[in-house]
């Protein structure tokens, strides 16, 4: 992965930390890491995992009428200290310190990694993908078959499977009956993508 962030420059002075993700939401992709020398975190498994958890928080938090904007998870686990920070709605940061980092200079510290990786980021006036697109992806990715998924909504709502391989050729009604159908096999209420 090509790092668009200059990241040992990002990371430079921050006492502690082990490594520091960018993750690009709602796809919960790597756009930038830096990992400590000798780390063997999995820069892809991570970004994917912790954006998820990200999502989920943000979705349990609406659920309460709890949510903001300015969201901050911090998960304190036998050796790491491990902060997501939404940065805008395009990106997260990933931080994890040793775990004997006190959370008052952490706090201080991830203010400045989060500065730094800001200024980095691109400004991001990206139109939203389609929403046939995105259910089809949320699809690929957590249903329990994958491989055959795309057949079975097929076989549901009647669209063609090659109208769903190319979602955006769907029309809106086909695209409703899509994401009820993509909610029924993942046993959820709706999808939030």
């Amino acid at each position: 992965m090509t790092d668009p962030l200059p990241s040992s420059e990002v990371a430079a002075g921050i006492n502690g930390l082990r490594a520091y993700l960018v993750i690009t939401m709602p796809d919960c992709l790597p756009y930038s890491a830096w990992t400590r020398a000798g780390s063997d975190i999995s820069v892809e498994d991570s970004a994917g995992y912790f954006g998820d958890l990200v999502r989920a928080n943000r979705q349990g938090l609406k659920s309460v009428g709890a949510w903001s904007a300015d969201m901050q998870v911090t998960i304190e686990a036998s050796d790491t200290l491990v902060v997501l920070r939404e940065l805008n709605d395009h990106f997260v940061c990933c931080a994890m310190y040793d775990r004997n980092t006190a959370l008052g200079l952490l706090r201080l510290q991830l203010k400045s990694l989060v500065d730094r990786i800001m200024a980095g980021l691109p400004q991001l006036d990206v139109e939203e993908r389609p929403r046939a697109v995105r259910v089809i992806e949320f699809l690929e990715r957590y249903a329990p078959d994958p491989h055959a998924v795309l057949l079975r909504v097929s076989t549901r709502t009647g669209i063609p499977l090659a109208s769903l391989r190319d979602p955006l050729v769907l029309n809106p009604d086909q695209v409703r009956s899509l994401e009820e159908t993509a909610a029924r096999i993942l046993g959820l209420e709706h999808i939030n993508v």
